[in-house]
């Protein structure tokens, strides 16, 4: 069932900290959305739930409002930051729809972004009150401290001129691409090179997207090493494809600028 808190006292870093340590305590994963959203009343959050739960049937999730930020929070008890980064497409595409997101959603999830402590909570909130106003994306916090840089990227692609003209945008970025026609290879050059990112479509001949996906994030100790390219759009793509450790999913016919905006962001942001 939703919970919504209404915060008139500016309380909601309190609220947040509060809630990441009971998950913390139990040893379960914590994700965490905030949003710079318009009003949002009890009703809304009843909607939202219920939007969320036909694609999310197990989802325990708490809701925050705070109304002196104009914040919206949603607290997801075990889950992981690739399952937290899902979740929030669906949030997104509910407040969008409705017209309530009015900036950036922040996406984090615990420990995998560090201690909950009290300055990262406030730390968030801050980010989400300041995202007023920007592009209606999708940020992912990482701490500084736990930040990785991309400088070696592997493509992996059935065809050839995706790889090449992925390889060659990249490259004038000063990127260090590799190139895999199948996930045979390219389980072979990750276990050589150990790429900082894969770009991988999911239709693979040997060993396919979802197998690679699985195997080289659970034989990474990094976050965020796998950014899906295919042209498969079904919901249930995207869905197994975070599930799996997948920390982006672009469709085909994509932007070779956005794909680079995506990068950097996973590189850059912390």
């Amino acid at each position: 069932m939703a919970v919504f808190i209404q915060d008139r006292h500016g309380e909601l870093a309190q609220q947040l900290l509060q809630m990441t340590h009971v998950t913390r305590d139990r040893h379960q994963p914590c994700g965490v959305i905030l949003a710079p959203s318009a009003n949002i009343n009890q009703q809304t959050l009843d909607q939202l739930e219920s939007f969320v739960n036909k694609s999310e049937t197990e989802l325990a999730a708490k809701y925050l409002f705070d109304d002196h930020n104009m914040v919206f929070a949603m607290i997801l008890e075990e889950r992981k930051f690739a399952a937290t980064h899902y979740t929030s497409l669906i949030v997104k595409d509910f407040l969008e729809s409705r017209g309530l997101l009015q900036g950036q959603l922040i996406v984090a999830s615990f420990p995998e972004c560090g201690e909950p402590s009290e300055s990262t909570v406030s730390q968030l909130i801050e980010l989400a009150a300041k995202a007023r106003g920007e592009e209606k994306e999708i940020r992912l916090f990482v701490e500084q401290s736990a930040h990785q840089g991309i400088s070696s990227i592997l493509i992996v692609d059935t065809d050839e001129v995706v790889r090449e003209f992925v390889r060659l945008h990249l490259e004038l970025e000063g990127y260090k691409v590799y190139e895999a026609k199948d996930g045979a290879e390219a389980l072979a050059i990750y276990s050589e090179a150990v790429p900082d990112l894969v770009i991988t479509e999911l239709n693979l001949p040997i060993v396919d997207g979802y197998q690679l996906i699985d195997k080289i994030t659970k034989a990474s100790a990094n976050k965020g090493k796998v950014i899906v390219l295919t042209g498969k759009q079904l919901a249930d793509h995207l869905n197994r494809s975070f599930e799996l450790g997948a920390i982006d999913f672009v469709t085909k016919p994509f932007s070779i600028s956005e794909l680079q905006w995506r990068i950097k962001k996973l590189g850059d942001w912390r």
